[in-house]
């Protein structure tokens, strides 16, 4: 069992495009964002059972949970949101107990937790407790430097946040302007030195986004060559097989760490 959780931005898009490109089929995506559920209308199914039908049936075993399982016609296993805020939010909430820990325990299951975009003061779904890895999305705006600056200092806030987890971060920085993703991982790395923290970037791909939401007419073989997919499938194979922890990648860091 291995419970990968993304928090951020563009965490739906970036968790398809994970789901899409995991290298075995043993993957269940579960949406646990709190402003509501996308996945029943991207991936064109229906939009119950939810996560507040498992809460609402009693008992979390693994046979029911998998019997609320959704199949899309793309091959990806999830369990959806409700669509409304308030019906998400307290299915979320309701799931603390029970639900979530029985989510990540089913065997021979790897599940990717959809937390959505997260402030660093809001309390965070208690389904990031269970994560043996936390992926971070930050999505670079065209913007001025200035303006990109501001939300990467809110970016330093948020992984500051998840240092207590004890995990380790994979920061995935989306886009390459106005900043290359090595400049903001880097500055993400000197803002909060003791945490755990991978860098890794995807490209910005608004054709295969909008595959990923619903858009038809792009082939499943088109589909794999477009940029996003193509880094996707690299991100996915780290994260099946665990990041290194920051001190074993990053010799600079490991120094900072008094590890070496």
């Amino acid at each position: 069992m291995s419970l990968i959780a993304l928090v951020g931005d563009y965490t739906t898009t970036t968790t398809l495009a994970l789901a899409a490109s995991w290298p075995t089929d043993s993957l269940v995506v579960v949406e646990a964002d709190r402003s509501g559920g996308s996945l029943a209308a991207w991936l064109d199914t229906p939009v119950t059972p939810s996560l507040a039908t498992i809460v609402a049936s009693g008992p979390a075993s693994t046979p029911m949970i998998e019997s609320m399982i959704h199949h899309s016609v793309s091959g990806v296993r999830f369990i959806a949101a409700p669509i409304r805020v308030r019906a998400a939010a307290t299915a979320i909430d309701e799931a603390t107990s029970s639900v979530f820990p029985s989510i990540a325990s089913m065997p021979a299951t790897t599940v990717i937790a959809d937390t959505g975009h997260r402030r660093p003061n809001a309390r965070g779904p208690s389904i990031l407790s269970l994560a043996s890895q936390v992926v971070v999305c930050h999505r670079q705006e065209p913007a001025s430097a200035a303006a990109a600056t501001v939300r990467i200092d809110r970016l330093t806030e948020l992984i500051e946040s998840l240092t207590h987890l004890d995990l380790p971060i994979v920061l995935t920085t989306i886009g390459t302007e106005p900043f290359d993703p090595e400049e903001v991982a880097s500055f993400v790395k000197d803002a909060v030195p003791h945490a755990d923290l991978i860098a890794q970037s995807l490209p910005h791909d608004p054709l295969a986004a909008a595959v990923l939401a619903g858009r038809t007419g792009v082939s499943a073989k088109r589909l794999r060559r477009l940029p996003l997919m193509r880094a996707a499938a690299d991100l996915a194979t780290l994260l099946q097989d665990g990041p290194p922890r920051a001190t074993q990648a990053d010799p600079l860091l490991a120094q900072r760490s008094g590890t070496q």
